[in-house]
């Protein structure tokens, strides 16, 4: 697919997810989703499959037990690591919340705005720029 094939479908899925809650390991469009949920639900969308998991449980406060297991989780996908300048649609973006430890990761839609999904507000669009611009520690383009 070209990128304005991408932008295309993107823009079509976009009413799927748009407003799903927010579910602590949750995979499902019925039910809900967490950030790592909804990147793997779209990017299935695109016939990009990445792991549900690391096969151990995801505990609501596993940043304080294991800081690095996002960041290790998304280094394993093995792909480019992008910056914050270079970023496309479908490329990954990842944030560090509080404290300095990624804890957050959602999808870019186009070159300014990404989705991704949070506690009571459920996924959402928002642009790449102020607070999100400063939480923002990477991006990884799959290929």
């Amino acid at each position: 697919m070209l990128e304005n094939d991408y932008e295309y479908k993107i823009q079509q899925l976009i009413h799927k997810y748009i407003d799903l809650p927010f579910l602590h390991n949750g995979r499902s469009l019925e039910e809900g989703v967490d950030c790592l949920g909804l990147v793997i639900l779209f990017l299935k969308e695109f016939e990009i499959h990445i792991p549900h998991n690391d096969g151990t449980t995801v505990t609501k406060d596993w940043y304080k037990t294991d800081p690095e297991r996002l960041i290790k989780g998304i280094k394993s996908l093995e792909g480019i690591s992008i910056g914050i300048n270079e970023l496309q649609p479908l490329d990954l973006i990842y944030f560090a919340i509080n404290r300095n430890i990624i804890t957050h990761i959602g999808i870019m839609i186009n070159n300014k705005e990404f989705l991704h999904t949070r506690p009571i507000v459920g996924v959402s669009i928002h642009s790449l720029e102020g607070s999100w611009r400063r939480r923002f520690r990477g991006g990884l383009r799959l290929s």
